[in-house]
């Protein structure tokens, strides 16, 4: 496919490294639930400094208290265009967005696109614009085409773009009609404004989801192309805790059985290179890989404890942020914070007994005091430092669209322990060796024959960890990574350059 069957997607799209915030868990100023657009706002330095530089924000309109899980979440949604008292007002708001701007950060606004609570004011005033129901909500009737609905959803989700300065939207249960979000863009565009459009799902998965809830009239999947930027759950991480990825892995041919998602042989080949069957394949102008989200947990969690990374560096490096895809993250994973669920949360979706027994990753209660403890700074510092990496050799390691060639492959390797495939991104000047080491038990040695490399002797070997150098004429490159979920380890980086 050529570029030009996609959304013009914003330049900045292949930087983007997206960290999800919980407004009302993320942080606790007067105790649990308590999180508000100021004390969020407050964190902007913070975030900053750890260097993503977009986040996606789950909570800012008139929502639920205790429909799903016993807590608020912005799921419950009321009234999508009017701001949730709770966590503060519509100045300050805005005055979070442009403090996260003037911090270089990026805002993604989750929008629920299926329905409201059955108690909203808007089915009182608008019946018409309504039918059916899902989720214990009532749905919105987008089937009828009734253009009174039309005009408001495009209004409402222009206004946060226009007036508050959002930079795009993360479509819950995925993208309804194509040619609203068209008119989005096109008023966005007149200001002067870009944002991006991310399904929570695939096409197959949201059509399936329309059709089962009696909603026939799905746009065909060349307007949905034209419009989504990416899929949230394109591809996850190797050896996702919550999903279930075989931990027993063959560490060759990492085995993925999850959401329906057939088991791949090589999860290199799978979630990196896109080696897929046709069908299978990615539709969508970009791909994202999601280390985790607000959905890790629910309520067939087996643990307890939902985030996916859990001190791994491994996982945030040769899984992640150097895998060619956008980068996904939930607030915490980057200093290992301990799973604390918020007092009221329950196990069951729709509430119920056990208040604090759940483990659902968007009631969790973010614990700021773990950074006292030395294994969480070192956590938080190893990945501001791969995030670094990624940021400084950008023209190597930043996501690539689907249209264009990938520049990434698997290497072979010889290792004294088994271990995932080493694997290398290059461009005309330079290479850059990944290399993982999944054992938190002991460290490995692996060894590259300098001919896959498609380097000539003699060459410059740079460690990105350290950014210590060394020329070298040798056949083979010999590697020490250290185990994983310590300081320095779960990930190698080495840049090639021809001298």
């Amino acid at each position: 496919m050529s570029s030009n069957q996609y959304p013009a997607s914003p330049d900045w799209v292949k930087d983007l490294i997206i960290y999800e915030i919980n407004t009302k868990g993320f942080t606790s100023p007067n105790g649990p639930e308590s999180g508000t657009f100021k004390s969020t706002e407050e964190k902007m330095a913070y975030l900053a400094d750890l260097g993503i530089n977009a986040i996606w924000l789950t909570g800012h309109s008139w929502s639920h208290p205790t429909h799903f899980y016993n807590i608020w979440t912005q799921y419950a949604v009321i009234e999508p265009d009017k701001i949730d008292p709770s966590l503060g007002t519509e100045q300050d708001f805005k005055d979070l967005i442009d403090t996260a701007h003037q911090h270089g950060i990026r805002v993604i606004l989750e929008l629920i696109t299926h329905g409201v609570m059955s108690d909203s004011p808007l089915i009182d005033r608008h019946p018409d614009w309504f039918k059916g129901e899902s989720w214990g909500m009532i749905d919105y009737d987008f089937g009828s085409r009734n253009p009174q609905l039309d005009q408001w959803w495009v209004d409402v989700w222009s206004r946060y773009v226009t007036e508050f300065g959002i930079d795009g939207f993360r479509l819950d249960l995925g993208m309804r009609r194509p040619e609203l979000w068209q008119r989005v863009r096109d008023k966005a565009r007149e200001q002067g404004r870009e944002i991006v459009l991310i399904n929570e799902t695939e096409y197959d998965k949201a059509k399936e989801w329309c059709e089962t809830s009696g909603m026939t009239d799905v746009a065909p999947i060349e307007d949905f192309i034209k419009q989504i930027d990416f899929v949230q759950r394109d591809r996850y991480t190797v050896l996702d805790v919550h999903h279930k990825i075989d931990t027993e892995i063959n560490y060759e041919y990492g085995r993925a059985d999850t959401w329906g998602i057939p088991q791949w042989e090589n999860w290199i080949d799978y979630a990196i290179l896109g080696k897929m069957t046709p069908d299978m394949a990615p539709k969508w102008a970009w791909s994202s890989v999601q280390l985790s989200c607000h959905d890790d947990g629910w309520e067939d969690f087996e643990g307890d404890n939902p985030f996916v990374a859990q001190s791994s560096r491994f996982r945030f490096g040769y899984g992640v942020l150097f895998s060619g895809m956008v980068p996904i993250m939930m607030a915490g994973e980057e200093f290992d914070a301990q799973y604390k669920p918020l007092p009221t949360l329950s196990p069951n979706l729709f509430g119920g007994a056990n208040p604090g027994q759940g483990t659902w990753l968007y009631g969790s209660m973010l614990q700021w005091d773990n950074l006292e403890e030395e294994a969480h700074r070192q956590m938080l510092a190893d990945v501001k430092k791969l995030i670094a990496i990624r940021k400084q050799e950008g023209d190597l390691l930043a996501a690539k669209p689907n249209y264009t060639p990938k520049q990434i492959k698997r290497l072979p390797f010889q290792s004294n322990h088994p271990t995932v495939s080493p694997y290398m991104r290059w461009n005309d000047d330079s290479k850059i060796v990944v290399i993982g080491n999944i054992h938190d038990d002991e460290d490995i040695e692996v060894t590259l024959n300098i001919a896959d490399l498609d380097i000539s002797s003699p060459y410059r070997v740079t460690d990105l960890w350290t950014q210590a150098s060394q020329e070298s004429s040798d056949d083979t490159l010999r590697v020490r990574v250290k185990r994983d979920k310590t300081s320095g380890g779960g990930v190698a980086l080495l840049k090639i350059q021809s001298l």
